[in-house]
């Protein structure tokens, strides 16, 4: 058993999609076996003519014997045409019902979590001041000698209240409880202000913002903050031209990014070949595949880089990641985001342009983290050709992939996918998840489910896994470079603050 649950990303949990073909099929059955039964009918009644057909005595024995036979194929065939159209209407009606259910099933919870969500604002707006009131009286000692340390200290004193954080505070982040906590929260961040503020037409619009238009009201108010006070924080910029650097391990001794790389075999060789979310490499990989078809290619893009709120050089960071969840935002236009995509979109797409790609070549995108984000916000886009999109651990859900083949993979103790809310369904999507049970942060991550080499074990996994959906996936990114020479490997790297 490899532990790993899949699951497709339409709306429903039952695949009403395959109930209606059985159905449609066992109708088609139903009625080649009632032509049989029609045809066996009149065979039947030419048997019994020439049974009592005095002019053919000699062969009337043989007639009413086929006779008899007619009319028990006959019957049998009656009998499996209705067998076969009884099962076909249940099976469609069962799909109805399926779908009825479920929607009535999902109407109930989204409303439940919408008024619980606006009784928490409403609670916290009574609680507001009692509540920071005993905090401050409860951990002002703590938050002040934290400051104190942070402030005045060279780093001792900070190392070890960094310690303290990482040993009573963290571990709570990869607990699955408090991810599904910040899934909701995604989701929900707008009932729980409406019930903050008192205000029933907050609440009253609620069902139309979802986690794109949440991530939409953070920029919105960071951008308040920004006029009233001077900052650049969550504020997008330009990004300049993307330059080819080496590959991110040739100083070590590594491969040269001039080396070609094999075909993919698997889904553990796209998570294998993903640049590592370092500051100062690469953060795009392409690898181009030559045949009879033309040019192919495959794109990787690494993660977060940078997770200041103020941009700087990293075009990977949490302001670039804010803009691309929004990014889908309804309520753009109304808060005043900017029209332009996410700094960290822009880079991979300035990279694959700069690389050669052309509009119509067929393109697979892979991404870790943010770089999942930006695979499927390019799988979201009509005007390319992606064949297939696969996010390692990155806040898909809110991106409209329609039935572009997307695999997405997230790990149960990752907060990071749940950053993007419940999301919207997808036809095209398939969702897999693993649990890795306990998490101990450590000094690599204070979520260590997120971790690139953690997805790249679950990569390796979904290789081994006998699903069906995942199997035809595999064969897709398999087939895609299937008879192409080595590929033609280039690490790209852009930069904030370009003109």
């Amino acid at each position: 058993m490899s532990g790993l649950e899949v699951r497709g990303g339409g709306p429903h949990s039952v695949e009403t999609e395959a109930l209606i073909g059985e159905a449609v099929r066992l109708a088609a059955v139903a009625h080649l076996v009632q032509g049989w039964a029609t045809r066996a009918a009149a065979l039947r009644g030419e048997a019994d003519g020439l049974a009592s057909d005095p002019r053919a005595s000699s062969g009337a024995d043989g007639a009413r014997a086929a006779a008899i036979d007619l009319d028990t194929a006959q019957t049998g065939f009656g009998a499996a045409d209705r067998a076969a159209t009884d099962l076909s209407t249940a099976l469609g009606l069962s799909a109805t019902r399926y779908v009825m259910a479920e929607g009535l099933a999902h109407g109930l919870v989204e409303a439940g979590r919408r008024t619980a969500a606006g009784l928490i604002g409403l609670a916290a707006s009574g609680m507001l001041l009692p509540g920071a009131a005993a905090a401050a009286i409860a951990l002002g000692p703590a938050v002040v000698g934290a400051t104190l340390a942070l402030a005045f200290d060279g780093g001792g004193h900070a190392e070890a209240v960094g310690a303290v954080i990482a040993r009573h505070g963290l571990p709570i982040l990869s607990d699955p409880a408090f991810v599904g906590l910040v899934r909701v929260a995604a989701d929900q961040a707008d009932e729980v202000l409406a019930g903050l503020f008192r205000s029933a037409g907050l609440f009253a619009i609620g069902s139309a913002i979802d986690a794109p238009e949440n991530a939409g009201l953070v920029l919105a108010a960071a951008g308040v903050v920004g006029l009233m006070s001077g900052s650049q924080a969550l504020r997008e910029t330009a990004v300049s031209a993307p330059v080819r650097t080496s590959a991110p391990d040739a100083g070590a001794g590594g491969r040269s990014a001039a080396e070609g790389a094999a075909p993919v075999r698997g889904i553990g060789d796209l998570a294998e070949r993903i640049p590592p979310s370092d500051a100062d490499g690469p953060q795009v990989r392409i690898e181009r595949y030559d045949d009879a078809r033309g040019p192919r290619w495959i794109v990787y893009s690494a993660g977060t880089a940078d997770f200041g709120l103020t941009p700087a050089d990293e075009p990977y960071d949490m302001t670039a990641n804010l803009h691309g969840v929004a990014g889908a935002s309804v309520l753009g236009d109304l808060v005043g985001l900017p029209a332009e995509a996410a700094a960290s979109e822009r880079a991979l797409r300035a990279s694959m342009a700069e690389a050669g790609v052309r509009p119509g070549d067929p393109v697979i995108v892979v991404g870790h983290s943010a770089g999942g984000m930006v695979a499927a916000n390019l799988a979201a886009d009509p005007d390319l050709d992606v064949v297939a999109a696969v996010s390692f651990g990155g806040p898909v859900a809110q991106a409209a992939t329609g039935d572009t083949p997307v695999l997405s993979v997230a790990h149960a103790e990752d907060l990071v996918p749940a950053t993007a809310g419940s999301g919207m369904a997808a036809g095209g999507r398939v969702e897999v998840g693993r649990s890795l049970g306990a998490q101990t942060p450590g000094p690599d991550g204070a979520v260590p489910a997120h971790a690139i080499d953690r997805y790249r074990e679950t990569a390796r996994l979904i290789d081994g896994d006998d699903d069906p959906r995942l199997a035809e996936f595999r064969e897709l990114v398999t087939g895609f470079t299937d008879g192409a020479a080595p590929a033609d490997v280039s690490y790209w790297r852009v930069e904030r603050g370009g003109e």
